[in-house]
């Protein structure tokens, strides 16, 4: 690789770094909103399934973890406190490990999920269609 090519590398991989940070900022900044509104209401009955918001959360944060195959990558509003952040609290309005530290997700498990197939190579869910980017387009048969 010539000695130009490698400075532009560097400074696109410096970039997409940089966009990568400021997206997940603002991921986890909507998340937390988003959390901490749930779990104001944890305990109320969701109609007509007759179970409450967290108990509600937890179901679909279970399915996420099953359609993405690689374990335990999510948490509900409330967790055993073993589980909780630090192993001091049992209220979850940040996911996150034992450590507090953010559980992360290959493309692929993404794709799994957001399809709703289990398989990052059959759209449905979200994207019948299948996503348009580049690695979602890679998976594609």
């Amino acid at each position: 690789m010539r000695k130009e090519d490698k400075k532009l590398s560097k400074t696109n991989d410096a970039t997409e770094a940089h966009l990568v940070a400021g997206l997940l900022g603002v991921e986890s900044g909507q998340d937390a909103v988003i959390r901490a509104y749930l779990y104001e209401h944890a305990k109320e009955i969701v109609s007509p399934y007759g179970i409450t918001v967290g108990e509600f959360t937890n179901r679909f944060l279970e399915l996420r973890d099953r359609l993405g195959h690689q374990g335990h990558k999510d948490e509900g509003l409330v967790v055993p406190l073993a589980e909780g952040a630090e192993g001091k609290i049992n209220g979850n309005v940040l996911a996150g490990d034992v450590d507090s530290v953010a559980f992360d997700r290959t493309a692929e498990e993404i794709l799994r999920i957001v399809y709703g197939s289990g398989d990052e190579k059959k759209p449905s869910g979200f994207y019948p269609k299948g996503g348009n980017g580049r690695i979602a387009r890679s998976h594609l048969l």
